[in-house]
């Protein structure tokens, strides 16, 4: 009987360790293969890179959420992938605030999602180089 039991309890541990990862390698086939977020000043740069057999275009909504990881995740843009084109950029200029945002990319098709991503773009102004004053030239 209690050969039977570890058996059984060796059985059931193999397909818990089995299964997620049958499971996460199936995860490798999305659509989307590459997503990142660059901060910039007043806006963050998203781009992205898609599968190679990407077959017909789809659409991808490109979602924000203010403040929070979990949302309220609203739209910024939809973006239309094209067979043959691999690597999509989009930059966001719309943000209000200086605060964290999140940035989600989702397939319309399929409801696929990724990310979320966090950001927190640069609000302060840009280094300007100081120039000489300049000279007033006068002939006398």
């Amino acid at each position: 009987m209690a050969k039977v039991s570890i058996l059984s309890f060796c059985f059931i541990l193999f397909l818990s360790l089995v299964i997620p990862a049958v499971i996460w390698s199936q995860k490798a086939d999305s659509t989307i293969v590459d997503f990142k977020i660059q901060a910039l000043y007043r806006s963050a740069m998203l781009t992205w890179k898609t599968k190679d057999d990407l077959k017909n275009p789809v659409a991808v909504q490109i979602l924000r959420a203010d403040t929070f990881e979990d949302g309220p995740y609203q739209e910024v843009e939809t973006i239309s992938l094209t067979p043959g084109k691999k690597t999509y950029e989009y930059v966001d200029k719309s943000m209000g605030a200086e605060s964290k945002y999140y940035y989600k990319l989702m397939i319309k098709e399929t409801n696929e999602s990724f990310g979320p991503l966090p950001t927190r773009p640069f609000f302060s102004p840009p280094a300007t180089q100081l120039l000489p004053p300049l000279q007033s030239w006068s002939s006398s």
